[in-house]
């Protein structure tokens, strides 16, 4: 089997005109009643020299663009990463080399935090924490087999304690996702009790959550409701730092972390693993090798692009995943492993956001379950980044 990337055919529909009607020639469409989903069917003539067949595919475009979304019990060595940090951090008069790694972040109203670069604080003299590797090997894994990005900057150490956080804020150039992974064990593990009150239950603080603004409530009056009460939790999506829990979200969003309050503990803190995805380019893994894959894509993909320049024009990122049968190289399923694409230009009404998505990712599906690979030893499966804006 392989496993490789390529950016050369790097997705970048641009969007066009947002008066042109369009034929769904390549597909049929219906709405399922009673549902918040659009399904296409995707309906192909692949031919070989021996046989004409129908290969038929289903495919689920989502209403809303899902600008952020969790993945827990991520990594399988976590507790190793945790206990690496214990051993130098929880006997506060060791002053052991480790424990002076920290800079105090502080920007006035915006920031305040501690933090330190995660590898330099994983490295053993010349040797770099073999859990620590294998956590960016994971990482970068999923990366690119499940978003279509093949790299991230480097990452952050970040501890919080009392009166730490971040105020909102929009980070966009670093990468179209970010992401957060969480060595937090906000509790005493000796505790069998951690549902009551912090101070009954040994909880070490209050706070530190992941805090995103609602999409829907970017475009405040698209939304709007005038019976409606609105609070915080109306507004914002709040994530806890849950341990073991890989938070990916859209970094145009502004998010933040909600202040600290407890502990002054940097072991007992909101500690976390931060940065940024970035670098979309075309993965492979399986039967197919990369250069098979890019012949195909090549020659659909300029297709498609033309297709897209006569659609509204869209921003944000896709990556759009294909499973490939072995034997006869068909497309056996379409999923989408990101999606923050959102009509450029403000639509107020809901529904309109969502026909105008459905038309761009479905002419997207569409068309890319049509590509026909070479017939291979084994299944492949394919991640394509597409970046609109």
């Amino acid at each position: 089997s392989s496993s490789s990337s390529s950016s050369s055919s790097l997705g970048g529909g641009k969007g066009g005109r947002g008066d042109v009607s369009v034929s769904f020639s390549s597909f049929s469409r219906r709405r399922r009643k009673k549902s918040s989903h659009f399904r296409r069917r995707a309906l192909s003539s692949n031919s070989s020299s021996s046989s004409s067949e129908v290969n038929e595919v289903e495919v689920e475009v989502n209403e809303r663009a899902k600008h952020y979304f969790t993945k827990d019990s991520f990594y399988a060595h976590a507790d190793k990463l945790y206990s690496s940090f214990q051993n130098n951090h929880s006997n506060a008069k060791k002053a052991n080399a480790e424990r002076f790694c920290w800079d105090y972040w502080h920007v006035e109203n915006q920031y305040t935090q501690l933090r330190t670069p995660a590898k330099e604080y994983y490295y053993e003299g010349e040797i770099l924490n073999e859990f620590y590797a294998k956590f960016e090997e994971e990482l970068l894994k999923y990366a690119r087999e499940n978003l279509a990005l093949s790299n991230f900057t480097p990452i952050w150490m970040s501890c919080y304690v009392d009166g730490m956080g971040q105020e909102l804020h929009a980070d966009v150039p670093h990468g179209p996702l970010a992401f957060v992974f969480s060595l937090t064990k906000n509790f005493d593990d000796s505790d069998d009790d951690k549902s009551s009150s912090p101070s009954k239950c040994g909880r070490y603080f209050r706070g530190g959550e992941t805090t995103i603004l609602r999409p829907e409530r970017a475009n405040y009056w698209q939304s709007f409701d005038p019976t409606e009460i609105v609070e915080r939790t109306q507004l914002f999506e709040e994530i806890e730092p849950k341990f073991n829990r890989l938070t990916i979200f859209d970094p145009r969003l502004p998010h933040g972390v909600r202040e600290v309050k407890g502990t002054k503990d940097v072991s007992k803190g909101r500690l976390v693993l931060n940065g940024w995805f970035n670098e979309p380019a075309i993965s492979c893994q399986g039967g197919l090798t990369i250069e098979d894959v890019g012949k195909v894509l090549d020659a659909k993909l300029d297709l498609l692009y033309e297709e897209l320049e006569t659609l509204p024009a869209m921003i944000g990122f896709a990556a759009l995943r294909m499973e490939i049968e072995a034997e006869t190289g068909h497309v056996d399923s379409i999923s989408w492993g990101a999606d923050t694409v959102a009509p450029a230009l403000s639509l107020r009404d809901p529904d309109e956001v969502t026909e105008t998505r459905d038309v761009v990712l479905a002419t997207i599906a569409g068309m890319m379950s049509e590509c026909v690979f070479p017939s291979s030893k084994e299944k492949s499966s394919i991640c394509v980044p597409f970046v609109f804006g």
